[in-house]
């Protein structure tokens, strides 16, 4: 008894993939095709469908071809396929932080157009290029000593919850750069906002410990050692923003040596 033969656009139909992408891979050895017919049509077998499955999923996790066909449908050891799979989660790891930023810088230069400001796309393309570099989670550790990994790692209960804060503190550099280069005073509204927000953000991984705050911002500035050439952006970015939170310190007469004093309920 014969294995059963498929015909190209039976596997075309099944998968969802076009008949000219199946011939792409039969093409570039990827899912060579296990014959043909008669009349030259290309036929797949059971096995064949076996291997399309996982070229489908591998395409879903973003692979190319090339290392789908080099690295992963030749049955590599689970040591090897885990750290294939490990790779390509920092792969896109750096691809969701990028279009985080773009994100960011987006809503940011609304809110700039809504104030009846001009956003500063020049400036922020050069501030977004001063960021962390968006593998922030795979350098980050290498920058701090053991001491201030030991704290970041209480302030986090997972991996998810650490880039929330890195994605929430991301957003708020950019709408200071943005406010600063637009013209607004850090006594303005939209910087006031922004300035409730930094405060809120670090109260929230701090829970009003001042020493532990502290600690926090100084392990946050450590990241200035990754900007290189641009690094006066960054330093202008957290001016504006200490200046928005001196002003708002008065108007809400805080104290900002006890911040967790002021915390709203």
């Amino acid at each position: 008894m014969t294995d059963k033969q498929y015909q190209v656009g039976e596997i075309a139909a099944v998968t969802g993939l076009t008949i000219r992408a199946l011939q792409h891979y039969d093409n570039i050895g990827l899912l060579p095709a296990s014959g043909r017919t008669e009349s030259g049509k290309r036929y797949y077998s059971e096995a064949d469908l076996v291997r399309l499955e996982q070229i489908i999923f591998y395409k879903l996790l973003d692979f190319t071809l090339d290392e789908i066909k080099q690295k992963l449908i030749d049955s590599p050891g689970r040591p090897e396929l885990k750290e294939l799979l490990k790779q390509q989660e920092y792969f896109l790891l750096r691809k969701i932080e990028k279009l985080h930023t773009a994100f960011v810088t987006i809503d940011a230069s609304i809110k700039v157009i809504d104030a009846g400001r001009q956003p500063p796309f020049h400036v922020l393309l050069k501030f977004i290029k001063t960021l962390p570099g968006d593998d922030v989670f795979e350098w980050a550790p290498a920058l701090l000593s053991e001491e201030q990994q030991a704290a970041m790692s209480g302030l986090f209960q997972d991996w998810e919850d650490a880039q929330k804060f890195y994605h929430k503190l991301k957003m708020l550099l950019i709408d200071a750069i943005a406010l600063l280069h637009s013209g607004f005073s850090p006594a303005d509204e939209q910087a006031q906002g922004l300035a409730k927000q930094w405060l809120d953000l670090l109260l929230s991984v701090s829970d009003g410990n001042l020493e532990q705050l502290e600690q926090f911002i100084e392990i946050g500035r450590v990241s200035e050692q990754k900007l290189l050439g641009n690094r006066q952006m960054m330093e202008a970015a957290y001016e504006f923003i200490d200046q928005a939170l001196a002003c708002h310190a008065t108007q809400h007469k805080l104290d900002l040596q006890n911040p967790g004093a002021g915390r709203q309920k």
